[in-house]
């Protein structure tokens, strides 16, 4: 547990930030195939929730590109570091993209 918890502090607030919204979004994926009757809170589940989820798999795919430029440059030491941020992002990338596509991709075809 010590361990995972300083590779979460390893790869900064703002990555960790990414991964809690995208743990989130794959959480509440499930929710937005129901049918609800109020209107605010089908704008939020049916509307914003859907369309949110893609864009931060596009921004996880952006950072993943941007830390693979890093870790050409880096040192040893860092290159390390740079290859679990770039795991955890298709982790967790890979979990919303999979959320996403198993509540939309039916009703899609």
């Amino acid at each position: 547990m010590k361990k995972l918890f300083q590779k979460l502090l390893m790869m900064g607030p703002l990555r960790n930030l990414l991964h809690a919204t995208a743990l989130l979004l794959s959480f509440m994926m499930p929710v937005s195939i129901l049918q609800i009757e109020s209107e605010t809170l089908a704008l939020i589940f049916l509307g914003a929730l859907p369309a949110s989820a893609p864009i931060i798999v596009i921004i996880i795919g952006l950072d993943i590109m941007m830390t693979s430029i890093w870790k050409t440059e880096a040192a040893s030491k860092d290159e390390s570091r740079y290859k679990e941020i770039i795991r955890a992002h298709i982790f967790f990338g890979g979990v919303l993209l999979f959320s996403w596509l198993a509540a939309f991709l039916p009703r899609m075809i």
